[in-house]
């Protein structure tokens, strides 16, 4: 077999392929299907009786060992929420390595229990086992949600549209570092920044501002940044919506605890795994008012950019040099040994 055509790096599967191999085998057209898979695509939309839509999401979570329930949950909720729906039902694979203990099962069980019950989801099935094939724990999730016709957001991003950003960039990627590599990183950080950062853990859902912003209206889209960051993400609304952005560096909030780990473990935070934080696009009009509507609801907004005609995503870096963002195959997050 030759080399060009392996797979060597973890990640997500690149754009490339997604189009010419995967959206290639999608099994026979249905009319209740509304919206399928595509490139920024955060679920599926399909046509449900009396005016109902349901939102479907299926994700794993392979980037981390902790509290892999509780980001099962939450991660596959966040995709539904940025869809305009509301979360209700949860459906779980949980793969367990050989020699894992009934403690193991246990915890991850009432990880996912916890964070459900947290957002009103009903745990409604799934299938649990343990296996050969694997060296440590892995939940696929997948989420079903409810909308209307009318409610449902799909990425409409418009040239003059403003980009916002909810809290801050990197969050889960900062929580993921502080808990799986504790040991280590607890030699070589204080003991408050690694508590602050374990903290963001409590960070991680977007339900909250989602429904917040879908009040207001002039959403033109919505996404929640996963692999490859909040700069990825960015790039993923533009694809879907067939534009591009200007991103000032600057303006995007960075915790100091992020910041830190970051600089030690020489990794770049606008290209970390970034869910719990909501992008957002919207008319130019409604900008003020969601970002004022956000802030006196607790939770820190940010315009970091704005939409263009042109189909380049640009960062304007606070050093005045400018990055053209490509697609980020690999979070920075499998940097780390």
């Amino acid at each position: 077999m030759q080399t060009n055509n392996l797979f060597n790096k973890s990640g997500k599967v690149s754009n490339i392929y997604m189009d010419k191999i995967v959206f290639n085998y999608l099994g026979v057209p249905n009319k209740q299907i509304l919206y399928g898979p595509g490139i920024g695509r955060d679920a599926a939309a399909l046509k449900w009786p009396n005016d109902k839509i349901l939102i479907v999401k299926s994700d794993p979570i392979t980037g981390t060992i902790g509290n892999i329930g509780r980001y099962a949950v939450i991660i596959n909720a966040n995709d539904i929420a940025v869809m305009g729906a509301i979360p209700k039902y949860f459906m779980s694979v949980l793969m367990l390595p050989l020699n894992s203990s009934i403690e193991d099962l246990e915890a991850i069980c009432k990880d996912i229990d916890q964070a459900a019950k947290e957002l009103n989801i009903s745990v409604i099935g799934g299938h649990t086992e343990i296996t050969r094939a694997i060296k440590q724990p892995i939940v696929c999730g997948s989420m079903i949600g409810e909308t209307t016709s009318d409610g449902i957001i799909t990425p409409q991003s418009k040239p003059g549209d403003k980009l916002i950003m909810t809290k801050y960039a990197a969050i889960e990627g900062t929580a993921i570092l502080a808990w799986d590599k504790e040991n280590s990183l607890n030699k070589l950080i204080d003991e408050d920044t690694l508590k602050k950062a374990k903290s963001l853990i409590g960070e991680l859902s977007i339900l909250k501002e989602a429904q917040l912003v879908l009040e207001i209206g002039g959403i033109t889209a919505m996404h929640d940044p996963t692999e490859g960051g909040i700069l990825n993400g960015i790039f993923e609304i533009c694809i879907a919506a067939n534009v591009g952005a200007n991103i000032y560096e600057k303006k995007i909030p960075i915790t100091p605890e992020t910041s830190k780990l970051c600089q030690i473990l020489n990794l770049n935070p606008l290209k970390l795994i970034s869910s719990g934080t909501l992008v957002i696009t919207a008319k130019s009009e409604y900008s003020d008012r969601i970002i004022a509507t956000l802030h006196s609801n607790g939770i820190p907004a940010t315009c970091i950019g704005e939409i263009k005609q042109e189909k380049t995503v640009t960062l304007h870096r606070t050093d005045g040099t400018q990055e053209i963002i490509a697609e980020q195959n690999q979070d920075q997050l499998w940097n780390v040994a």
